[in-house]
């Protein structure tokens, strides 16, 4: 049996079917779920992102709706300008770097081979310094990657 979050993200994808977007209420949906409105929140925030191919826009008033819009491949600056701007921020993980290039690949904005060399830069072992800073400079790092990747696609 899937988890809360894991049925959450279904209905909402089953919801939006073919369409590019739907709009959600964030309550309902609660009411629906039988779960507390935060645990909406949740899922909205980390399956619904940028780096997974989707843009959220809250609309204030009447219970709290949600557009969730699919990013189609054919905003690529859009879609690369969103995590450079919105989604990376300013510390990067390694593990969100490799989910963010897989995203990359399928979308068929970076080859495996390009992947692979922004992987082998930016991993743990070439970044040859302390934890503290580790992320920040990956993401600082990554960020201008994506920003070259939108001047050349």
């Amino acid at each position: 049996m899937a988890n809360i979050s894991e049925s959450i993200e279904q209905f909402i994808i089953a919801t939006m079917g073919d369409n590019d977007f739907v709009d959600i209420s964030r309550n309902s949906l609660a009411e629906y779920f039988s779960c507390a409105p935060s645990q909406i929140n949740y899922v909205l925030d980390t399956r619904f992102t940028v780096d997974r191919g989707f843009v959220k826009e809250s609309r204030r008033g009447g219970g709290g709706f949600i557009k969730i819009s699919r990013i189609k491949s054919s905003d690529t600056n859009a879609y690369l300008n969103g995590l450079v701007l919105e989604s990376i921020g300013d510390e990067l993980s390694y593990k969100r770097m490799i989910q963010i290039l897989d995203k990359l690949i399928a979308d068929g904005l970076m080859n495996k081979k390009e992947s692979e060399l922004v992987e082998a830069s930016l991993s743990e072992d070439s970044l040859s310094m302390p934890f503290t800073i580790k992320d920040k400079v990956r993401a600082k790092a990554f960020k201008n990657v994506l920003l070259k990747l939108m001047i050349t696609k």
